[in-house]
């Protein structure tokens, strides 16, 4: 015979089960999100041959002296190197930043004049005292490919990598698109644009009915990872309305984007299937306009 304690013990036991299986559901759930395919691509070295093709262009920087960056949401650190005039121009996280650099025989690079602007970033400002001292100690700089991504590595004289960069890998989504569909359906108004600005981190929309305005984001430590927020319409109410409505929702959930071709790409979010594992789900399908 079952004593009285213990079948008092099932009984909250049982009540107790729907919320330990919906708290372990909802953690599989966030786990699964953060979970990214594991693919071993091989690491090769990229001689620097042309300064002008290899160097050229913005940096994010990943790590200082093997410690990723970390850095509020919207903020990021990154180096633009103008071949051209011997300079970079970027940002440490907090301020602004200007510098002369050269490169000489094996590699050797020397940066000097740097100058940054004077806000203050709390906590965060000790990302930007890193980087300025890093830069002060970079003595050769070398270039590594994984698979499409490009990276840059500055080392000290004993050739410890003190600073390491990823090449900004959004440019292919500069410029005017034509928005092709939305949610997997074909937009019939062929009046919908969309610019991008990814060096400004701006976008501008016209709706054929309003103009709308917002703000990219990007997260340098995800790659072809953008966000689009602060979305502001002017409001006029126009007969296609609706799809300008799921379009703005479209973007609003968008997390990454994808480049199918030199004139189409693609907008994404990623969620949870009924088998629980972490899948793309197509928001938007931009295709190049034509000038």
């Amino acid at each position: 015979m079952i004593k009285k304690s213990t079948i008092i013990a099932l009984v909250f036991a049982l009540l107790a089960m729907p919320d330990v299986a919906f708290a372990k559901k909802k953690k599989t759930k966030e786990e699964k999100i953060l979970v990214v395919e594991q693919v071993v691509v091989e690491e090769k070295d990229m001689p620097i041959t042309d300064f002008m093709t290899q160097l050229n262009g913005e940096w994010n920087v990943q790590e200082i002296r093997q410690t990723d960056v970390s850095l509020p949401r919207g903020a990021r650190a990154y180096l633009y190197f103008d071949v051209m005039a011997g300079a970079i121009y970027g940002n440490t996280g907090t301020n602004s930043l200007n510098a002369l650099y050269t490169i000489g025989k094996d590699n050797k690079i020397n940066f000097s004049n740097v100058i940054t602007t004077k806000m203050s970033g709390g906590y965060f400002q000790n990302v930007e005292k890193d980087l300025l001292k890093a830069l002060a100690d970079a003595y050769y700089i070398a270039l590594t490919q994984v698979g499409e991504t490009e990276y840059m590595e500055l080392k000290n004289k004993r050739r410890d990598v003190i600073v390491k960069l990823r090449r900004q890998n959004l440019d292919f989504m500069n410029g005017p698109w034509l928005v092709k569909k939305i949610n997997d359906v074909n937009v019939a108004d062929r009046d919908i644009k969309l610019v991008n600005d990814v060096d400004m981190l701006t976008v501008n929309i016209t709706s054929g009915c309003n103009i709308i305005n917002g703000v990219i984001t990007i997260d340098p430590m995800k790659e072809y990872a953008i966000e689009y927020e602060d979305l502001k319409s002017s409001h006029n109410q126009c007969p296609n309305i609706d799809t300008e409505t799921r379009l703005l929702i479209a973007l609003e959930e968008t997390l990454y984007c994808r480049k199918h071709s030199a004139s189409e790409v693609e907008l994404y979010t990623r969620e949870i299937d009924d088998m629980g594992n972490l899948v793309d789900k197509p928001l938007v399908v931009l295709e190049r306009v034509r000038i």
